[in-house]
């Protein structure tokens, strides 16, 4: 080699060894891209932040007293999502990370045997979420999510979140491990996902957002939130007052200063009513009143049926 060029051979070398490892890394890995996680802080959510959460509708009025917008990732456009964060908003983007959705626009990135057992026939197939599918197709499986093809429509989807402008995200459905009960199945979710699979998921999940300089909300989990607080930046939880489950929020997530979302219903999809209202007390009924939690630390939003839209919500808890 000419000594011209000779100073180079160290710096191509670093530049080969660099791609080679990218190359060989296994799929579902957290990516970094651009921005390092070293080089980015993703936005916070400190107890007390207020917010609204609406994933059916593809565009809402920007001057609503929330400081957070939960909107879902595919209905909502980049512009949008800017459009939002101009007035002041954080954007959490919304998507499912526990389930196959057949309408969705990835949906074919899933290999069937992600949410549908060979041999069976997946219209009727066990790992169907609850007992539906919607007449004219529409239907939601439970993923195995231990899969590494999973991790990779995962992966992204985080990056599409990254890249319509998403300040953080909600993923949907990380609970499979304790949903055996609700279908008819011996196993878990029919998938023998265990809660140390759970675990391993839920954390990836996390590791893979931060990456990215995307917060990331902790959706439900309820048995699992005091061994998770520490990898989530906060917290989203459905009926957990209707259920006397907020106390574990108390000690994870409100004790490091990261928000507590609580979402109520009225009228449930089952139907059931309970008639909450905006009472501060401790009473069964007092939708922002949790028992134990200080004014604003946990921040509740009744709806008036299970219809996820800003227009939807009978009592704001702030």
């Amino acid at each position: 080699m000419s000594k011209k060029f000779a100073w180079l051979t160290p710096w191509l070398s670093v530049l080969l060894c660099g791609c080679m490892a990218q190359d060989m890394e296994e799929p579902g890995t957290p990516v970094t891209d651009s921005t390092s996680a070293a080089a980015c802080t993703p936005v916070s959510f400190p107890k007390g932040t207020t917010w609204t959460w609406d994933l059916e509708n593809s565009s809402i009025p920007t001057n609503l007293n929330a400081q957070v917008y939960v909107v879902d990732l595919y209905d909502t456009t980049a512009a949008k999502i800017q459009q939002y964060k101009s007035a002041g908003k954080k954007v959490v983007c919304y998507f499912s990370a526990g389930t196959y959705e057949n309408w969705r626009g990835d949906a074919n990135q899933f290999p069937q045997d992600t949410y549908c057992s060979p041999g069976e026939n997946c219209a009727q197939s066990v790992h169907i979420l609850g007992d539906w599918c919607q007449a004219g197709g529409s239907c939601e499986w439970w993923l195995d999510h231990r899969k590494p093809a999973v991790r990779t429509v995962m992966e992204a989807r985080l990056q599409l979140a990254r890249d319509k402008g998403c300040d953080a995200v909600e993923p949907d459905n990380v609970d499979a491990y304790s949903h055996d009960s609700e279908i008819s199945c011996t196993d878990q979710a029919c998938w023998g996902i265990t809660a140390a699979d759970q675990l391993a998921y839920n954390r990836w999940l996390a590791d893979t957002a931060h990456a990215k300089c995307l917060a990331i909300a902790l959706k439900n989990d309820i048995d699992q939130v005091s061994q998770l607080a520490s990898s989530f930046d906060f917290a989203i939880n459905e009926e957990c007052q209707r259920y006397k489950e907020c106390g574990v929020y108390k000690n994870s997530f409100v004790a490091q200063n990261k928000a507590v979302f609580n979402a109520e219903y009225r009228e449930d999809a089952g139907g059931d009513v309970i008639n909450w209202t905006s009472c501060t007390g401790t009473q069964a009924t007092c939708a922002c009143g949790e028992s134990g939690f200080a004014q604003g630390d946990m921040r509740t939003l009744v709806y008036k049926t299970s219809a996820v839209r800003y227009n939807n919500i009978g009592i704001t808890c702030w």
